[in-house]
């Protein structure tokens, strides 16, 4: 029996590491100009805002594969788009491909003018970072630009794009003071936030003693919230959001689910990436497997579970690729084969360039004497392997010639 399960731990071990190496490097194509120019960051769209009085400029940067489907995807907002849409989409696209996010339609915002779209009043003359004479005096305009999202924009990515009803907000600095505004005046527009480094300092930690209000009458509130700072942010943001924070916690809605941390020592721009980064992966930690599903496994438990994720964030949405891989490992050492192939046909569907789930699908079909269903698994490795040049195909046929002489 114990050499039985090293001898499965094994063939997990060397499935897992054929996968990783067959498949960690292959890259999706990127369009290309004619003078050699990469793109792929996106479409810019110029939206004429009657609420704004203004044309605004937007990002739109679509996942890969979007035009090969008809499936529909979660929607980012992200504020100050042009300033962060970079490190957004390698973040986003980086994260997809690990299967630690869904594939999600990024938004990115430009900035015209942050201090008036931002700010959710008007500064008075003793505002930080004013001179001292009026304040700001275009401040205050967080109502019309939170309805400029409401009305405008968000209607129109939603009639031009396939989208999924789940949106993110996410901002910094002044984006993430308006992020905790909207959060408090208008919730429903949006089910998560990303708040990185908030200027909660605004107008006394106004939007602090409004949370005081706003939490003590919202006893349920189905959001999932990311409170972000680097951990060398200056005066004005850590000590702020520390504020904000203790208010959540001395009220913790039913169903609000959140973590507030600060990250390294990196200071207020520099943050953002690694914000970005953790704020992402926190939003869509469920799609991590939990400790219930693997100790009580059962098909329809798994199915359902897999199912549920799809509901909430899409038909494109998956696990990680290791938390199927040590969930077959569980159930192999287990001897629970027939449940193993569960898990490992739809690790297979979503990760369908990683050969080495087929290869370990197949196994397992000839170890439970489904002879046919194993050739076929192989066959489609063999074009899997051709099409992505892993140079697997003298392998696979050669296990499929054996299966038909027996």
């Amino acid at each position: 029996m114990k050499a039985k399960l090293i001898k499965h731990i094994i063939l997990i071990t060397i499935v897992v590491l054929s996968c990783h190496q067959s498949n960690a490097q292959l890259a999706n194509k990127i369009e290309m100009t004619e003078d050699y120019q990469l793109l792929g960051l996106g479409t810019q769209h110029k939206i004429q805002s009657d609420i704004l009085k203004e044309e605004r400029p937007v990002i739109i940067s679509l996942p890969v594969g979007y035009h090969d489907n008809q499936a529909e995807y979660p929607v980012l907002y992200v504020l100050d788009g042009l300033q962060n849409i970079k490190h957004t989409v390698g973040t986003v696209e980086l994260l997809t491909e690990s299967g630690l996010i869904p594939p999600i339609i990024v938004v990115g915002i430009e900035s015209l003018d942050r201090n008036r779209d931002f700010t959710p009043s008007k500064a008075g003359e003793d505002l930080q970072g004013s001179t001292g004479n009026s304040g700001i005096p275009q401040s205050g305009g967080a109502p019309k630009f939170l309805e400029f999202l409401s009305e405008e924009l968000i209607p129109f990515v939603d009639n031009n794009y396939r989208t999924h009803p789940y949106r993110i907000l996410e901002g910094h600095s002044f984006g993430g003071l308006f992020s905790v505004y909207t959060l408090m005046e208008n919730p429903e527009l949006f089910d998560a936030f990303i708040i990185q480094s908030p200027a909660l300092w605004w107008n006394k930690e106004e939007m602090t003693e409004k949370a005081k209000t706003f939490f003590k009458s919202n006893r349920i509130l189905n959001k999932t919230v990311y409170f972000g700072i680097g951990g060398g942010d200056g005066w004005g943001m850590q000590q702020e959001l520390i504020r904000y924070v203790d208010v959540v916690k001395q009220y913790q809605p039913k169903n609000f689910r959140w973590l507030h941390e600060e990250v390294g020592d990196e200071g207020h721009m520099a943050s953002r990436l690694l914000l970005n980064y953790n704020g992402l992966k926190f939003l869509f930690s469920d799609l991590k497997l939990n400790e219930d599903l693997i100790s009580n496994f059962s098909d329809n438990s798994f199915l359902d579970a897999e199912e549920q994720l799809k509901t909430k964030y899409g038909n494109m949405a998956r696990r990680p690729a290791e938390d199927y891989f040590n969930l077959v490992s569980v159930l192999v050492n287990k001897e629970n084969d027939l449940e193993a192939i569960t898990v490992l046909k739809k690790a297979s569907e979503a990760y369908p360039m990683y050969i080495g789930l087929l290869t370990q699908l197949a196994k397992l079909y000839e170890k439970t004497n489904q002879k046919e269903k194993a050739i076929d698994t192989y066959l489609l490795g063999v074009e899997v392997s051709k099409r992505y040049k892993l140079g697997q195909e003298d392998d696979l046929q050669k296990e499929i010639e054996k299966l038909r002489k027996n």
